[in-house]
């Protein structure tokens, strides 16, 4: 599978001439989390078998997300892995803190 530098890069080579405006890939980016939000509804609370559906909205977020980056030069592998490494430091504390709580939600929930 190509890197997200790879894949943002394929995107933006794709759509060349034809990119949304700033304000368009924010929009963008919210109407397709609106459609993810549907999606799960229909999972979880009307029992639907939506698996490909389900991931086809996720499919759609990160297009979007990737356009929304693009707008603003954002290199997404980049700001992704120093998050991740940002993240990586408070886990210890979070699995103290709120790991059994989330244990106990994840087996009631899920």
């Amino acid at each position: 599978m190509d890197s997200l530098e790879k894949l943002q890069k394929k995107q933006k080579d794709l759509l060349k001439g034809i990119e949304h405006p700033r304000l368009g890939n924010v929009i963008g980016l919210f109407e397709e989390v609106g459609e993810l939000a549907k999606e799960i509804m229909e999972i979880e609370m009307y029992g639907e078998s939506r698996k490909e559906e389900l991931g086809d909205e996720c499919a759609d977020i990160l297009f979007s997300l990737f356009s929304l980056c693009e707008s603003y030069n954002i290199d997404l592998e980049e700001v992704y892995a120093k998050k991740i490494g940002k993240i990586s430091e408070k886990v210890p504390k979070w699995h103290e803190k709120y790991g059994k709580i989330l244990g106990d939600l994840r087996e009631k929930f899920d």
